[in-house]
């Protein structure tokens, strides 16, 4: 069996109470499980099996760590790996065979990202800061791909997919069946509405998917460009952002905004405080000119058009009263799925990631799950670099999103990039958690 290695500092201590820094990578972990996860994002949403690319590729990285000596475990990781333990108590709440399907998937896609995060930290030597970011970066731009999809082609609806090869128990399961037959777009046709709403939300199930994957994924890009140091970057970035313009308007997403808007503002701050003048001025000059194009283009004009005929504000408090009511009713192991609405037609425990967290799993559940992503990004509030500050302020995004979006599928690009901040800051002799970092373009001899 391989050891386990906790870092409660810089300085790594074996179990053994030994220096943990000889003979760690017995070794080399290969990158390729986790860049066929990221590089392959669009040919696993081809097929329907999106939601399970983590899972699969899972697999061969519990086979390659327990063949490892030794496993090293950085401060952030473990509260999620409790919560994933956690939900196997709270499947004797199970009342359904559906629900029970649905926790299944559910509980092997967290699984998963417990294992890619200890892979990732344990994979220092071939999955470098300038790979794993790369990766997310090519998940951002596809994200904006599937935006212009839906824009196109809004009543597609991918069907030769895996779906066509599960039995109709689990297929026809409402919940498996959005996984497997991802649609292109939302067309919402409320009463009241001039025209429907056609809203992208390829390569996820859901608009506000889209949305929450823009919000978290815009700032990781960012991030990466700054790493690389280079105006062929930077130009890329640029262009990619107005790209983007489009399809976000399209959405209507009202999140997507608040998370942008906050993630520019919260890097403000963290500049301010450490006293980055100059880049603070061009951050505050290029965030007024994109909410200048944003207001311009009628972004704000489609939000409050969608709002006078779908207003899901005072539904949402009232379900959100619901949910922490009848959490109290089953306050440790929760109801392992979300369950019907006493008046509303939405599921209650549906609406927002640390509501889901807290319905299906208990206080003790949410208390795990707000460890990983609260004190993930807290550990991480010291980045010391521009960025790294930004791709800390994507965790900051995800806690403020977590209140409002499921965020299911976009937890796997938050686990990615703070696995990748926890093993820089944790385990030392890095080229990246510094103030002056390497450019990304001249460290390929680190690949």
């Amino acid at each position: 069996m391989p050891s386990l290695i906790a870092s409660p500092s810089r300085s790594l201590i074996a179990a053994t109470g030994q220096d943990a820094s000889l003979e760690v990578e017995t070794r080399v972990l290969p990158a390729w499980p986790v860049l066929t996860v990221l590089w392959g994002y669009p040919l696993f949403w081809l097929v329907g099996m999106l939601p399970f690319a983590s899972v699969i590729m899972a697999i061969p990285m519990l086979a390659l760590l327990i063949m490892r000596r030794r496993i090293l475990i950085v401060p952030g990781i473990l509260p999620w790996i409790g919560f994933v333990l956690w939900m196997i108590p709270s499947a004797l709440m199970i009342d359904q065979l559906g629900r029970g399907v649905g926790l299944g998937v559910r509980f092997s896609q967290f699984l998963a990202l417990a294992i890619i995060m200890v892979y990732i930290v344990n994979a220092r030597s071939s999955l470098t800061p300038k790979r794993i970011l790369n990766g997310l970066t090519f998940i951002w731009m596809f994200v904006i791909v599937g935006g212009y999809l839906g824009m196109l082609f809004p009543e597609v609806q991918l069907t030769m997919t895996i779906g066509r090869l599960l039995p109709d128990a689990i297929s026809s399961n409402d919940y498996v069946s959005e996984l497997v037959f991802p649609t292109l777009a939302e067309i919402q046709t409320p009463w009241g509405a001039a025209e429907p709403f056609v809203r992208p939300s390829a390569p996820f199930s859901y608009t506000n998917g889209w949305g929450a994957a823009m919000a978290v994924l815009t700032p990781i890009a960012i991030g990466n460009a700054i790493g690389h140091r280079t105006a062929r970057a930077m130009w890329v970035l640029v262009i990619t952002l107005v790209a983007a313009i489009p399809p976000a308007i399209a959405t209507t997403n009202r999140g997507l905004f608040l998370g942008l808007a906050g993630a520019v503002v919260y890097v403000l701050f963290c500049l301010l405080i450490r006293g980055r003048l100059l880049a603070f001025f061009w951050v505050t000059t290029l965030g007024i000119a994109g909410a200048v194009i944003l207001f311009l283009s009628g972004f704000l004009d489609g939000i409050v058009a969608r709002q006078e005929t779908v207003d899901t504000t005072e539904g949402r408090g009232n379900l959100y009263a619901e949910t922490w009511e009848r959490t109290l009713q089953s306050p440790i192991l929760g109801y392992g799925a979300p369950r019907p609405s006493t008046w509303s037609e939405i599921y209650v425990g549906t609406q927002g990631a640390i509501w889901n967290a807290m319905f299906c799993f208990g206080l003790v559940g949410l208390f795990l799950f707000l460890g990983m992503i609260v004190m993930g990004a807290v550990r991480t509030f010291d980045a010391p670099n521009l960025s790294a500050v930004w791709i800390h302020a994507s965790a900051v995004v995800t806690v403020f999103l977590s209140i409002f979006y499921g965020l299911d599928r976009q937890l796997v690009f938050v686990g990615i990039a703070l696995a990748m901040l926890l093993r820089e800051k944790y385990l030392g002799n890095s080229s990246y958690w510094t103030p002056q970092p390497m450019p990304f373009a001249r460290a390929k001899n680190e690949e």
